[in-house]
């Protein structure tokens, strides 16, 4: 984000996000569908290179594309009016049943509809997945399997499979960018420069020396392995086998 006070009024009072945690001293601002909520949090940085360091730039090359994340509603046709209706710019549903909304940066985001649901309401009801590209989506989903101990489910529709690691959670999506499905070329570049980056993904775990082990024992590769960090809490950094970047967190502070 270019301005994260601008950016959380976008997704608070447009999206209807709700502020799940905040620590100002460390640009720190995660929201989420609902105030509680077992999906993942969508964490609102902006980017500066004493905080980003070696990853600054790259990180504000990324501002304005697609983001990869996915939120899920039971009403689309509900939601996609309702967001219009604020001044969200929102593209579709293409064929595949999927809108596109984008924030004020030009991040897009992609809203789809829960099959069946048992009541139909306009919003965001979940923070439901996040594509990671990957040179063999196969490998990186046995990684997350049978390394991170995921679960696995396939999306035949869709031609993926996602893993997650409680029902109610975010599932991780890996995908194999391939020229012949993208109508732009420049979108399917961007798509591989992911490839091996920082996803800002962040796993949060009780015992993280014990994780890290466990980790370590099955041949993952750390950048930065567990250290008391200046939040207040403990972190480390790995890698999947495509080099893109995962975070390890314990005690996350409460919102304050």
């Amino acid at each position: 984000m270019r301005d994260q006070k601008k950016a959380k009024d976008f997704y608070t009072k447009k999206l209807g996000l709700a502020v799940r945690a905040s620590i100002p001293k460390m640009g720190y601002l995660a929201l989420g569908a609902t105030k509680g909520g077992k999906d993942a949090s969508l964490n609102l940085w902006q980017p500066t290179p004493e905080m980003w360091g070696e990853d600054y730039e790259n990180v504000v090359k990324q501002i304005g594309g697609v983001t990869g994340i996915g939120f899920m509603t039971t009403n689309l046709e509900k939601t996609i009016e309702t967001l219009k209706t604020k001044g969200v710019r929102v593209e579709g549903p293409a064929e595949e049943g999927m809108a596109t909304v984008f924030d004020p940066d030009g991040n897009a985001l992609f809203v789809f509809e829960q099959p069946r649901p048992k009541v139909r309401r306009a919003g965001l009801r979940s923070l439901e997945f996040v594509t990671i590209a990957s040179r063999d989506a196969n490998r990186a989903g046995e990684f997350f399997a049978k390394t991170l101990g995921m679960r696995s489910k396939k999306l035949p529709q869709e031609g993926m499979t996602e893993y997650r690691l409680s029902p109610e959670g975010t599932a991780l999506a890996p995908f194999t960018p391939s020229p012949e499905f993208y109508k732009d070329a420049k979108d399917f570049e961007n798509d591989m420069a992911h490839i091996g980056e920082n996803t800002s993904i962040m796993f949060s775990t009780k015992d993280i020396y014990g994780v890290q082990d466990h980790l370590l024992s099955r041949g993952v590769r750390f950048r930065r392995k567990a250290a008391k960090a200046d939040w207040g809490g403990i972190d480390a950094e790995f890698f999947d086998p495509d080099d893109n970047r995962y975070a390890l967190i314990q005690e996350m502070p409460e919102n304050r």
